[in-house]
């Protein structure tokens, strides 16, 4: 039986069954979020709860045809699975109160992470990159934090809605950093001082351009290593 059930749940057309169901589920859910009534309200309640018996019995299935008990409880994929899997059986009343639950009834869509491969070993990179990301991102906000205080001692007298203290500094910054309508915080500036143009300008090539490589170059780097191993 354990044989058995092992050679489904490592077959391709078994693979495939969960993939599709998944992607049904994304729909199903997505279709939830519109004001349905009568037949196809039904429906989309009995796909729901068909998805969730066909998760139930998948991860059934891939339990008892892993050969070690203990080696699937080790796999933290298993336990991503297994954890969405148990939320889905929650009951959730029609009752705005039980929102949480019905929020991470959402997340059963993350389950295809676990089931292509690809996506796997690009999460895995990820995962092993946060320390690295989190010194990028540590050094980024140094800048961001001393061109804010630049900016306030400069401009919180012109502009006090925007530059008035360093917190309200840093997200007008963090606007520039997004590159949206960051002209807009600039050119009032540059009618009064001819130099603010040097003062953003070089905040946008250090931290909106060189950071973001230097960011986008850490993970490349984790991934072609992951690849490697």
């Amino acid at each position: 039986m354990s044989n058995l059930l092992f050679k489904l749940k490592e077959s391709s057309i078994f693979q495939f069954c969960v993939i599709f169901i998944i992607i049904i589920n994304a729909i199903t859910i997505g279709i939830s979020t519109y004001n349905l009534h009568g037949f196809l309200a039904d429906v989309i309640k009995v796909l729901d709860y068909s998805i969730t018996i066909f998760f139930v019995i998948e991860i059934i299935i891939r339990f008892i045809g892993e050969p070690s008990k203990k080696k699937f409880f080790k796999n933290g994929w298993n336990i991503f699975d297994s954890t969405i899997v148990l939320i889905s059986l929650i009951p959730i009343p029609n009752n705005s109160s039980f929102l949480l639950l019905r929020l991470l009834r959402v997340f059963r869509v993350l389950r295809i992470i676990s089931v292509v491969p690809e996506l796997k070993k690009i999460i895995e990179a990820l995962l092993s990159s946060i320390k690295r990301v989190l010194y990028v991102g540590l050094l980024l906000f140094i800048i961001l934090y001393i061109y804010a205080t630049v900016g306030s001692i400069l401009f919180s007298s012109d502009n006090p809605e925007r530059w008035s203290d360093v917190g309200i500094s840093m997200i007008t910054l963090f606007q520039v950093l997004t590159l949206s309508s960051w002209e807009q915080v600039m050119l009032p500036l540059q009618d009064i001082y001819w130099w603010t143009w040097i003062y953003f300008f070089s905040f946008i090539i250090i931290c909106g351009i060189t950071m973001l490589n230097l960011l986008i170059a850490v993970l490349v780097d984790v991934v072609i290593n992951q690849k490697k191993l």
